[in-house]
C-alpha cells in the first residue's frame, strides 16, 4: 500500500513538473514574433549604406554612425530617421502583440521592462550626438587601438533590447544574442577602417583587416535572433498542441 502511495506521489509530481513546464513554454512561447523583428530590423539597415555588400576602393564613413556601423551612408538624415523611428514603431509592435497574447492566452511577460531598456539608450544617444555628422575623429585610426566616441551608433540601443528581452523572456539565446551584437559593434565601431584585427591577435605588429563590408556583419548580427526565433516558434507549436 505505502509502495502504491508513493508510486502515485511520484507520478502527482511528474505530471506537476510536466505542466509547469509546459507553462513556461507557453508563457515564452511568443518571443519569436520580437526577435524576428530585431533581426529584421537589423537587415533593413543594410540599405542605409551606400554598397552594403559591394567592394569600394575608397569609404568616406561620417561620424556619429547613424547607419549603425562606420561605412559610407547614403544619407545621415535618413540613417537617423531609420533608426529613431523604427526602434519605437518595433516597441509598438512588441507591446501590441503581448497584450494581445496576455489577453488571449493568460500569460503577461513585463514588456515595459524591454522598451525602457532600448527607449532609454537611444534617448541617451540622442543626448550625447546630434543629427549633424563630420567626418571620422582623427583618434579613429588603425592602430591607435579603441576610440569609444565610435560608439555613438544605434546598435547600442538594439543590444540593450535584445538583453532586456532576453532577460524578461528567460532566453539564454536571447541574451547570448544580444551580447553578440553588443562583442560586434563595440568591435567594429571603434576602430577604423571598420573589420580591423589588433596585432596582438595575429602575432605582429601591423594587425590586418577583415574584408567584409556591412551587410555582411548585418546578417552575421541577425542570425542567432533568427535561429532562437525559429527554435522557439516550433518549441511554441509543439507546447500549443500537447
Amino acid at each position: 500500500m505505502d509502495r502504491d502511495a508513493a508510486t502515485q506521489a511520484e507520478r502527482t509530481l511528474a505530471e506537476l513538473d510536466t505542466l509547469r513546464q509546459r507553462a513556461a513554454r507557453r508563457a515564452h512561447g511568443g518571443v519569436w514574433l520580437p526577435a524576428t523583428g530585431v533581426a529584421t530590423l537589423l537587415l533593413a539597415s543594410t540599405a542605409l549604406y551606400a554598397t552594403p555588400f559591394g567592394d569600394r576602393y575608397s569609404i568616406v564613413a561620417e561620424h556619429p554612425f547613424w547607419a549603425g556601423l562606420p561605412d559610407q551612408q547614403r544619407s545621415p538624415v535618413a540613417s537617423y530617421l531609420f533608426w529613431f523611428l523604427g526602434i519605437p514603431l518595433l516597441f509598438s509592435v512588441v507591446a501590441f502583440w503581448y497584450r494581445w497574447r496576455a489577453g488571449r492566452l493568460g500569460v503577461r511577460v513585463p514588456w515595459r521592462a524591454v522598451a525602457a531598456a532600448g527607449l532609454g539608450v537611444l534617448a541617451l544617444l540622442a543626448v550625447l550626438a546630434a543629427v549633424p555628422t563630420g567626418p571620422v575623429p582623427d583618434g579613429l585610426t588603425a592602430g591607435t587601438g579603441p576610440n569609444w566616441e565610435g560608439l555613438l551608433t544605434p546598435l547600442l540601443p538594439v543590444a540593450a533590447t535584445v538583453v532586456a528581452l532576453g532577460w524578461v523572456e528567460r532566453s539564454r539565446g536571447l541574451l547570448a544574442s544580444g551580447v553578440w551584437i553588443l562583442a560586434l559593434a563595440v568591435w567594429l565601431c571603434t576602430s577604423w577602417p571598420m573589420g580591423t584585427v589588433p596585432g596582438w591577435m595575429l602575432g605582429n605588429d601591423a594587425g590586418g583587416q577583415l574584408a567584409w563590408r556591412p551587410g555582411h556583419y548585418l546578417v552575421l548580427m541577425a542570425l542567432p535572433l533568427l535561429v532562437t526565433a525559429a527554435v522557439t516558434g516550433v518549441t511554441a507549436r509543439r507546447a500549443a498542441r500537447d
